[in-house]
């Protein structure tokens, strides 16, 4: 008996189709090589600033009156030196004073007395604690310290309040 040549067609491709569904790691076999991983690391970075050798910058009220705080009296010069590893023109150097800011004063730094805070000033304008300002390098700005109160009866004692003088490159 002679089976026609489309029957016998028909059947190997069934057959097929039931190895592949019987045995699939056969029909669908992937070439595997080895694998190795790899590690790639570096640093980008800008040369870094340092602002007065990274110590510790003081600054001294001396004996303010409790009834004379205003804004504008006990006004005391933040004494700083801004040094910058090969300064880049052509980028933006930008400065921020980071801590704490008063309820009451978006330029001033909290203190140990309920009612007082530190008010910064670059160039003689009140600045944002916790948000950078565009320096010029070669001409750093003047800053300033002033205490100012939220208008509620000061307390006699010691007061102190801090704060991190940051710049950097953008």
């Amino acid at each position: 008996m002679k089976v026609p040549l489309q029957t016998l067609l028909s059947l190997k491709l069934l057959t097929l189709a039931a190895l592949q569904l019987l045995f699939p790691s056969f029909a669908c076999a992937v070439e595997k090589g080895d694998t190795l991983k790899v590690t790639l690391h570096g640093t980008l970075k800008r040369k870094p600033c340092h602002i007065s050798n990274d110590k510790i910058i003081e600054v001294a009220f001396g004996n303010v009156g409790v009834k004379k705080v205003d804004g504008q009296r006990y006004i005391q010069p933040i004494d700083y030196q801004l040094e910058c590893e090969s300064p880049d023109d052509a980028a933006t150097l930008k400065m921020t004073i980071k801590g704490t800011q008063t309820l009451y004063n978006t330029g001033a730094i909290t203190t140990n007395v309920s009612g007082l805070g530190i008010k910064v000033l670059q160039n003689g304008s009140a600045i944002v604690i916790n948000q950078p300002f565009i320096i010029d390098y070669h001409h750093p700005p003047v800053l300033q310290a002033v205490p100012v109160t939220s208008g509620q009866a000061l307390t006699e004692g010691v007061f102190s309040a801090t704060a991190t003088l940051l710049a950097e490159y953008e």
